[in-house]
């Protein structure tokens, strides 16, 4: 009796430790003034207002940011964030902004442009360098799997080259077709990536739509094969310029171990950008049009 309670016992206790190693871990950044659990590098800083800017258009930069504790993902995990990619006037604009999943957050041998700070030229499809990154892609490298044109979202592992790439765009349920989508618009961009077993989808869309029922990529992914034997990974972004630049943002970001409770994102708390928007920048020059003529009308009437 008394051996039969002890192994009840131990059963229980095994059960116990298996679910607190399973526990959900979540966070959500509204704004990224609290830098308490956020490791930054290189050209990535948090403005006063509390977005995140991981490149500005300076040449042949490289920008980091990670959630800094390391995470246990298990089977299943999922992200949603905000980001902004704002090419210089008159500039190509690139190279684009990747979410990384790895065991360090130590990218000091990653190379800008076409690396986008992840990957470097030595490492190209090697199993040692355990990476998965989504990626939004403003320029195209034909070498690296890219789809012709310069804007594309592409999952890649251990190498800068795709294993599943698309054109930027979005399916509409409204109009039950897919809408492309302008990466270097200025207009800010949600990014939703769900990982559950043995896929990987990624789904994009404007800010005012909702998350798309039918995501852009699905590809069999298997955590455990690009990261054998590594118990915990941690996650953030990664992004770079070259000869072509951009100001790259996020501005918000949530995540979560457990689908189901990934924090709603409230359109009216987001950070503001740091430069007008598209639609903005065109009611600017309509403003300037206007003041422009009414100017004249009084000069003529006062002449």
């Amino acid at each position: 009796m008394a051996r039969w309670l002890l192994q009840i016992l131990i059963i229980s206790s095994l059960h116990l430790i298996s679910l607190s190693s399973q526990k959900e871990t979540r966070f959500v950044f509204e704004d990224f003034l609290d830098q308490e659990d956020l490791y930054l590098d290189a050209s990535a800083k948090v403005h006063p207002n509390g977005i995140l800017q991981l490149t500005n258009t300076s040449k042949y930069q490289i920008g980091h940011a990670f959630y800094d504790k390391p995470l246990e993902l298990g089977s299943s995990f999922s992200t949603h964030f905000v980001c902004v990619l704002v090419k210089k006037q008159n500039i190509e604009g690139g190279h684009g902004i990747a979410f990384i999943v790895s065991p360090s957050m130590d990218f000091s041998h990653a190379q800008p442009t076409r690396y986008l700070g992840a990957f470097d030229a030595s490492t190209l499809e090697s199993p040692s360098s355990h990476v998965l990154a989504v990626e939004l892609d403003t320029i195209w490298n034909p070498e690296f799997n890219d789809i012709k044109g310069k804007n594309h979202v592409g999952i890649d592992v251990n190498s800068p080259k795709s294993v599943a790439v698309a054109p930027a765009s979005y399916y509409s349920d409204i109009e039950r077709k897919n809408e492309s989508m302008n990466l270097l618009s200025g207009e800010p961009i949600q990014v939703w990536i769900d990982y559950e077993g043995t896929v990987l989808n990624v789904s994009i869309a404007p800010l005012k739509v909702k998350k798309p029922s039918r995501p852009l990529l699905s590809h069999p992914i298997s955590l455990s094969e690009i990261f054998p034997n590594i118990s915990k990974l941690y996650v953030g972004f990664s992004a770079s310029t070259g000869n072509a630049v951009s100001d790259q943002y996020i501005m918000w970001w949530s995540f979560s171990t457990d689908r189901g409770s990934l924090q709603r994102l409230d359109t009216s708390r987001l950070v503001e950008l740091p430069y007008p928007t598209g639609t903005d920048k065109k009611l600017l020059a309509l403003f300037i049009i206007l003041f422009g003529c009414l100017a004249i009308v009084v000069s003529a009437i006062l002449a």
